[in-house]
């Protein structure tokens, strides 16, 4: 029996997947602007862990792990390199499944790019938008947690420190923050200097590393119908 920790009511329960044969695990890979160090390979032998431990008690795993190759601090040590953002993300991507084969971990079922998933974060961002939980500024989408009933429920969050004014975070991250009290950015409208972006049914952008994870888990699995309609995969 496997026992873990619920988020949502600070309680320990025992472990029954809604299949009882096959466990689907999504978990965050690596920025790769640079290289992984150790303690991100600390995350991902633990990650590692759980897998063979669940199949030690009969399961069948499916396990998805995500390359985030499409954010601020992308094209940013990409333009300090003087190199392509994609020649740098895919040097660091490689150099990342060279080094699970060198720790012996199991390769996950799916490893997933940002870049690949550009379809399935459109499609989010407008299920958003006709949410009326996230709105348009200057060329930007933002999400509004306050008009999101729950937001911040699985965290623990404590919504009564959010600021009653208005405020925007336009970047992907901000160093030392935890949380950003305010609208995250969802989309990053095409500027003119811009030279990572994609034509798409909202207009020409990118998506922020916000909306990335659950574009990709999205796009490979079917774990959820509401909000978005079905997906394939």
């Amino acid at each position: 029996m496997l026992t873990l920790l619920n988020t949502l009511g600070k309680t320990l329960e025992r472990f029954q997947p809604f299949d009882k044969r096959v466990v689907n695990i999504f978990t965050c890979g690596p920025s790769v602007y640079q290289q992984s160090h150790i303690g991100n390979f600390r995350t991902f032998l633990f990650e590692d862990i759980v897998v063979r431990y669940l199949e030690y008690l009969g399961y069948t795993v499916k396990r998805g792990m995500n390359f985030t190759d499409i954010e601020d601090k992308a094209l940013k040590e990409a333009k300090k390199r003087q190199k392509s953002v994609a020649h740098l993300t895919e040097e660091n991507i490689r150099k990342f499944i060279e080094e699970i084969d060198f720790l012996r971990m199991k390769m996950p079922d799916y490893l997933p790019k940002a870049s690949d998933a550009i379809d399935q974060a459109v499609e989010i961002i407008s299920r958003l938008l006709d949410l009326k939980v996230a709105y348009w500024n200057r060329g930007n989408v933002y999400f509004e947690p306050l008009k999101f009933p729950g937001f911040g429920e699985i965290y623990g969050l404590d919504m009564t420190r959010w600021p009653s004014k208005k405020r925007r975070f336009h970047r992907d991250t901000y160093p030392g923050m935890r949380w950003n009290l305010g609208d995250f950015i969802l989309w990053h409208g095409y500027k003119k200097a811009d030279t990572i972006y994609w034509d798409t049914s909202i207009g020409k952008g990118r998506p922020s590393w916000n909306i990335q994870d659950p574009s990709m888990i999205f796009k490979h699995f079917n774990e959820y119908s509401w909000p978005f309609g079905h997906n394939e995969g």
